[in-house]
């Protein structure tokens, strides 16, 4: 048997590679961190953004609790931010009605958004990197008083490029 595939291997091997890179999710970069809380709640943190763009790529973050005690925390928050990485990166940033946008530099933007007696506050929107642009990343920050007595302190969740 030969160490190299022959035309007939070489065609079921090409074959299986494009199957398994066609079932492979390229399409987005996201991440999720989740705290306990007492009484049997989480917090779950996420972030999201488009992995593969042209002009313009989609984002998501969202800080979400799930569980019945209670079922609304008094308030909830999320911030993300928005990066540009790459030499001369920059970003024009779109959001959801309502939240908060703040530009700090031409690199990167914060999106806050807050929801009293919620279970959810999550932002959304558009960047649209310049050409330079090596790639953005998503960082997403949850805090939440639950109760009188329970608050979260800030969690995050990091989507993109190490």
């Amino acid at each position: 048997m030969s160490a190299f595939p022959t035309k007939h291997g070489s065609a079921t091997v090409l074959a299986a590679l494009a199957l398994v890179l066609s079932a492979t999710p390229t399409h987005a970069t996201s991440a999720a961190t989740t705290v306990g809380l007492p009484g049997g709640n989480k917090i779950a943190i996420n972030a999201w953004h488009c992995a593969v763009y042209v002009n313009a790529c989609d984002w998501r973050a969202s800080t979400t609790m799930s569980g019945l005690n209670p079922r609304k925390a008094q308030w909830i928050q999320n911030r993300a931010e928005l990066e540009a990485h790459g030499v001369g990166g920059s970003l024009q940033i779109s959001q959801n009605p309502g939240a908060t946008l703040t530009v700090i530099s031409k690199a990167l933007a914060e999106v806050r958004w807050k929801n009293t007696n919620a279970s959810i506050a999550d932002t959304w929107g558009q960047v649209r990197p310049s050409k330079t642009t090596m790639y953005v990343s998503t960082r997403s920050c949850g805090t939440a008083q639950v109760t009188g007595a329970i608050k979260v302190s800030e969690k995050c969740a990091y989507a993109g490029a190490s």
